[in-house]
């Protein structure tokens, strides 16, 4: 594990959440021309009789089996790769992140292997050692997760500079976002201040990526409170990894979530 040539990393466990993360992967891999890598992780039992192994390894098999159907079903042209690894989940999949360049998860499913909802995709995301998308099941009969808008709080060069890279990849327009800081609603000065900062920030970005749909919004409050009261089913909100881990977990159902690691502006 972690030796692998560079790849984009699925984590797979059979639920629709890991399913929907594989195929939302396949743009991330199609676009690098690397493979895309589906991984599903048997947690050891202390008491593990063969019969029990050999069902678990079934069950693994169907799992990546269905994630690569669904993939294919893309028609895109993906280098599809699947393996099964035995051992901590977290701790596997932190390995993996060594040689990835993105891993993908769904924002329930593996969530449920760790010791509570949200845990391992959030400790996940904070810890990687390279991008981590938890992506959003889709709602209705749509079968596949899409971006219809990218949204960032443009605190730092990475974070903007991959939020940029995700608008273009995924033809969808970007809202770049600012916290005004302000001794209350009626400051108008803060404000002010804090359109400046947000346009000066995202102008060079604007320039570099033309082709990117951009708007801005200065918003009071906290960055969940605002994902919170504007969640729409297909938005991809990217931030830094060490700000996401609420985000990414059991606190925020609504939205699918791009955390990386980055310098600050």
């Amino acid at each position: 594990m972690g030796d692998s040539a560079p790849s984009v990393v699925v984590g797979v466990d059979g639920s629709k959440a890991a399913v929907a993360a594989a195929r939302w992967a396949v743009d991330e891999a199609v676009s690098r021309d690397i493979p895309l890598r589906l991984i599903y992780v048997i947690e050891p039992s202390e008491r593990q009789a063969a019969g029990d192994r050999e069902g678990r390894l079934a069950t693994a098999r169907s799992a990546l089996q269905d994630a690569r159907r669904a993939v294919e079903a893309t028609g895109q042209p993906a280098k599809v790769e699947a393996e099964i690894l035995w051992g901590k989940p977290l701790a596997s999949m932190m390995e993996e992140s060594r040689s990835a360049v993105m891993m993908c998860v769904g924002s329930i499913g593996l969530n449920h292997a760790a010791h509570g909802v949200g845990s391992l995709s959030a400790s996940l995301a904070a810890s990687a050692l390279c991008p981590v998308a938890v992506i959003r099941r889709p709602s209705g009969r749509r079968a596949a997760a899409r971006v219809g808008r990218v949204t960032v709080q443009a605190d730092n060069a990475g974070v903007l500079r991959q939020a940029f890279e995700e608008a273009r990849l995924r033809h969808a327009p970007l809202r770049a976002i600012a916290v005004a800081r302000s001794a209350g609603p009626d400051d108008v000065e803060a404000k002010r201040a804090a359109h400046a900062l947000l346009r000066r920030r995202i102008a060079r970005w604007t320039r570099q990526y033309p082709d990117v749909p951009v708007d801005s919004a200065v918003v009071r409050g906290t960055v969940d409170e605002y994902l919170a009261a504007n969640q729409e089913p297909d938005q991809l909100f990217v931030t830094d990894a060490r700000a996401c881990y609420d985000l990414c977990g059991a606190h925020n159902a609504g939205d699918s979530i791009l955390a990386t690691r980055s310098s600050n502006l």
